[in-house]
């Protein structure tokens, strides 16, 4: 199970450098943020191209895992794979065995793009090796891989990492920006649902944006194993984190009991200031997030002690933590509260319970 985890930090390293090809290359930033005239032959396919990267990101992931853990049979992903260039040929994005091989597809896909086309396919293709990667790894543990199934967000808080702006910050969380965006696998249980592993991968840090914490952040949660990657405890700080367009009385209900509110931006994001502890919590009320989004920090919270519960059935005093299936609706449908401190949780219970 130990190998699981390092593939799966490799593959989240191998996405983030996809992820910063895109905005760093020349070529590619192009189309990136290329906004096409009306009279333009192909006015879809380049405002998709920041869905492109997600593809590759996603296809990566499956690629990578699959051919090292046959065991795993579901690998889903929140994008569709299937593009439609300017031709009218409607084309699946996968990876293929050499990096020849998906270059020459995605050069199909990007309308005959050949520089874009192999510029990706590399980085598809590059060899990464934990031992280049700056992480705590741990002792060995066991979880049968047949009953395990991976959700993956390639890219999370993708309309920041299309603006690019550095981003403001407050209490060290940061509102917006690139510091948001969260390469997202988590890893559940087919048959309790359960998150059992995730892997987030930061891929526009600074050296100094770091601190104590290091761009990979993981955590197990499994059959009495709750281990991480040395994530460190810290003091209650009475901030919960939500989103910019959640409801105005909640946020009142909230501020009176003397919680300080910080809106940012990005689901993965905000969980992860409650795992770093710089929040006490993230309260959404709505349903506005999805199994790829929320899988990985679950899982890592639940290591860390915390969870992640339905908003709606907890506040009616039935805590129901957020389940992973294959199938069925993907959204978590009535609002999450993610934290690290039973406490807390059950301070958000007594302010909000008169709401349901």
């Amino acid at each position: 199970m130990m190998d699981l985890l390092k593939a799966l930090i490799i593959v989240s390293e191998k996405a983030a450098n996809i992820a910063r090809a895109c905005r760093q290359n020349e070529h590619l930033f192009s189309l990136l943020i290329q906004k096409k005239k009306n009279d333009e032959a192909n006015p879809r396919f380049v405002d998709d191209f920041k869905t492109l990267a997600d593809v590759l990101i996603q296809e990566m992931v499956k690629h990578d895992i699959k051919n090292q853990f046959q065991e795993l049979s579901d690998i889903l992903g929140e994008e569709n794979n299937t593009f439609e260039n300017k031709l009218g040929e409607k084309i699946c994005v996968e990876i293929k065995n050499t990096e020849e091989e998906t270059s020459n597809l995605l050069e199909t896909v990007l309308n005959g793009d050949h520089i874009a086309a192999t510029l990706l396919a590399a980085e598809v293709h590059k060899e990464i090796h934990i031992e280049d990667i700056k992480t705590n790894l741990t002792e060995k543990f066991h979880i049968v891989l047949e009953k395990l199934g991976i959700w993956i967000d390639p890219i999370d808080c993708t309309a920041e990492y299309i603006n690019g702006s550095e981003g403001e910050k407050i209490e060290n969380i940061y509102r917006n920006g690139l510091k948001c965006v969260t390469i997202l696998i988590g890893v559940f249980d087919k048959e309790t649902g359960c998150p059992v592993m995730g892997v987030i991968n930061r891929p526009f840090l600074g050296t100094s944006d770091f601190g104590p914490t290091l761009p990979y952040i993981w955590g197990i949660s499994s059959q009495n194993t709750y281990i991480n990657s040395g994530i460190s405890c810290s003091e209650e700080k009475s901030i919960i984190c939500v989103s910019c367009s959640e409801r105005t009385e909640i946020k009142q209900k909230l501020e009176e009991k003397g919680f300080k509110l910080i809106e940012a931006c990005g689901a993965g994001y905000k969980i992860l200031t409650v795992i770093l502890g710089l929040a006490d919590a993230y309260v959404l009320t709505k349903g506005t997030t999805f199994k790829w989004d929320t899988c990985a920090p679950h899982a890592i919270l639940n290591s860390l002690g915390g969870g992640m519960t339905d908003f709606h059935e907890t506040l009616r005093n039935n805590e129901l933590s957020i389940k992973y299936f294959n199938g069925g609706n993907n959204c978590n449908v009535t609002g999450i509260i993610a934290f690290r401190r039973r406490e807390v949780l059950k301070d958000i219970i007594d302010t909000l319970k008169d709401f349901y």
